[in-house]
Order: structure tokens, then sequence, then C-alpha cells
């Protein structure tokens, strides 16, 4: 088992998300976890460690749906077991306030990985 090495805690959820690379390619997919400053998605292909994309998440929120347009840069990016697609580390550059008060709400209310 690895060591953590995030410093802030991650929420597990699936929401919708989709990532729009710099040449406007879309890759639909899910989250798997979620944090203030990251989002781990599972999508289709792999990215490039480094590359910029845009984040387009949808999730269920206390008001009903929300939306979140976010921005990312990929930290890692893993070809998954049985053809399940690649899990995507995206760390998030400056991310919305709503977003971040979702995740806060989120995390102080069931245990963090």
């Amino acid at each position: 088992m690895g060591t953590e090495r995030r410093g802030i805690g991650r929420v597990r959820v699936v929401w919708k998300a989709t990532l729009t690379r710099l040449n406007g390619e879309q890759l639909p997919g899910s989250t798997d976890n979620v944090s203030v400053d990251g989002v781990n998605v599972i999508v289709a292909k792999p990215l490039l460690v480094g590359e910029s994309v845009r984040i387009d998440i949808i999730s269920i929120c206390p008001q009903g749906t929300c939306y979140f347009r976010l921005q990312g840069v990929a930290v890692y990016s893993r070809m998954l077991d049985l053809n399940l697609g690649s899990a995507v580390g995206l760390r998030l550059i400056d991310p919305v306030d709503s977003y971040a008060r979702l995740v806060g709400s989120l995390a102080d209310a069931v245990d963090v990985a």
C-alpha cells in the first residue's frame, strides 16, 4: 500500500465530467474522487503529464444540479485494467469558490480518503 502524499483529503464521488484538451478534443468520463485542489477522472484515453485541460463537471448539490467549469493540469495518467480507461489526476488551477464550498461541505459530512 502506498503512502498518501496529498495534504488535503479526498471525497469519493461519481460526477459526470468532460475533459477538453487544448485542441478541442472532448473526453467524457466521470470523477472517482475530488478535493478542493484536485480531481481524479476516469476517461477513455490517457493524458500527457503536464497537459492543461478544461474540466466540465455536473453534480448534485443542495440546490439541485450544479455545473462547474474548471481548469486543470494532469499530474498523472494511468491505464486501468480490463480496458476500463485511464485514471487521470488533475491539479486544479484557481478553482471556483462554489466548487470549493461544495467539496468542503462533502468532506465535512463524510469520512475522506
